[in-house]
């Protein structure tokens, strides 16, 4: 915040104190107070390393090999040539230049923080996800986080284990367990949009209830249209309401998930929706 104006006043005292001066500062702050704008002003771990990643095809992931085929996150592609389905890649090399206690500290020290986007269980560890996005595309609601259940009772008697905790990722804002990955299509999608108005119009997805609740959740905060395929009378009225009630393009098809997803492959590659 840019300090524009400091004044001294004189404050009415009490008894002994009442010569005493006080020195009042007022600020007025040039920029806006919205934590995604002062997130964009701040200068980021990423702004001194290279931290990046790429998408390379993910036979070559499984099978340990190097194709040298890939490309940039910000490219709109779904697959690679042969078809075969693309993974995310990060440079290990340049997360490797910092030992593991540093990185525990890092993530540790974001816990609980309302300093954007570190708040979110997902972008507190943001160079382990989308290292080259700026802070300010982020679309997040502060996911994550969730908190680990003592399942003690079924641990003891169906496990035969003395400690165990669970995970439970359903509590999230839309019940999904998929707004964790979703914060991080949406808002790559974002940075495309910013990056090449036009490119990308909305973003569609074929569902059965859980992937068209979370991206529904998500474009809505991002100002994105979403539309949804939805196999017809195979999902539940909570699973219809939710994309309906953010604003999605529900579109109920007499198919089943398949049929759906072949159908917004088609629309895809035709058109620029994501």
């Amino acid at each position: 915040m840019q300090l524009l104006k400091a004044q001294q006043v004189q404050r009415p005292g009490n008894g002994l104190n009442s010569s005493r001066k006080a020195v009042s500062h007022v600020a007025k702050a040039s920029v806006s107070s919205d934590i995604r704008h002062q997130a964009s002003l701040r200068a980021s771990i990423d702004d001194a390393n290279t931290f990046n990643a790429k998408f390379v095809p993910f036979n070559d992931v499984k099978n340990g090999k190097t194709s040298g085929e890939s490309y940039s996150l910000d490219k709109v592609i779904y697959r690679a040539k042969d078809g075969d389905l693309l993974d995310v890649h990060h440079d290990m090399n340049a997360l490797g230049k910092f030992d593991a206690k540093y990185w525990k500290n890092l993530f540790d020290s974001r816990v609980g923080s309302t300093e954007w986007p570190f708040g979110s269980g997902v972008w507190s560890k943001k160079e382990w996800v989308l290292p080259e996005i700026s802070d300010g595309d982020i679309v997040s609601m502060f996911e994550g986080n969730s908190n680990l259940f003592w399942a003690e009772r079924f641990g003891k008697e169906s496990l035969k284990m003395s400690d165990l905790w669970v995970k439970q990722c359903g509590n999230s804002h839309t019940g999904s367990f998929k707004d964790l990955g979703m914060t991080v299509l949406v808002s790559q999608v974002n940075r495309i949009r910013k990056q090449k108005p036009g490119s990308v119009t909305a973003v569609g997805c074929a569902s059965t209830g859980d992937t068209s609740a979370a991206l529904s959740a998500y474009c809505a905060a991002a100002g994105i249209p979403s539309i949804v395929f939805l196999p017809a009378d195979k999902i539940s009225l909570a699973q219809l309401v939710q994309p309906i009630a953010n604003g999605a393009l529900v579109l109920s098809i007499d198919t089943d998930f398949d049929g759906c997803m072949r159908l917004i492959r088609q629309v895809t590659a035709e058109t620029p929706i994501y």
